[in-house]
């Protein structure tokens, strides 16, 4: 029994890990950008940073001097084992496989079809855009674009929620912008692409 519910329990923890969506909050208002993770409900902000106090940038500056001091061991070690491949290649040189102009085709066809799933695994969940200036003309070449975007980015990215609004105030010196996008995805749509690509490179080769 005890078993049984354990894996109920794993089972329910890895379907939400595959369907929870995942994204980023990136806006865009009154000079300041901010930037965020979300996890489902859950938010992390990222920027704009909350000011240090003394001990903790004291140990945000030990942190960093350990950082470097690893990266330039791991560099060092990393430039000795490519002088000694390096080495190792002069002595027994390995033919290099040719790419004929069929396979070059067939792998842009494969990446660029993996490019446009991955894009429509993406959901908007929130685009907004509020956009004023003092320009008649200005103004007019703005509303165009905001609603032919939205509508180009639709056909090939789920929008869900839409706020965009574009006025004219002549009495202002500036055009004032504020702007926020909400994207999230599902680790499970990777997966089915991943599978997808797999099958269809699978199939390429067998058929090569």
């Amino acid at each position: 029994m005890v078993g049984w519910i354990i894996l109920a329990v794993l089972a329910i923890l890895i379907l939400l890990v595959f369907f929870l969506p995942y994204g980023v909050d990136v806006g865009y208002a009154d000079e300041v950008l901010r930037v965020g993770i979300k996890a489902g409900p859950l938010r992390i902000w990222l920027l704009p940073k909350k000011p240090l106090t003394e001990k903790q940038r004291l140990k945000a500056e030990a942190k960093k001097a350990k950082k470097e001091a690893r990266r330039a061991a791991k560099a060092a070690k990393k430039a000795a084992a490519a002088k000694e491949k390096e080495i190792n290649d002069s002595v027994t040189v390995k033919p290099k496989p040719k790419l004929d102009f069929d396979t070059i085709v067939a792998l842009l066809r494969m990446g660029s079809h993996a490019i446009r799933r991955f894009f429509r695994s993406f959901t908007v969940n929130f685009f907004q855009l509020h956009y004023t200036y003092d320009a008649a003309i200005q103004y007019g070449m703005a509303c165009a674009a905001a609603e032919t975007l939205p509508a180009l980015a639709g056909k090939k990215i789920r929008v869900l929620r839409r706020d965009i609004e574009i006025g004219a105030d002549y009495t202002s010196e500036e055009p004032t912008v504020s702007a926020r996008i909400v994207l999230s995805l599902q680790l499970f749509r990777l997966v089915h692409l991943a599978v997808a690509l797999g099958v269809e490179f699978l199939k390429w080769t067998i058929n090569s």
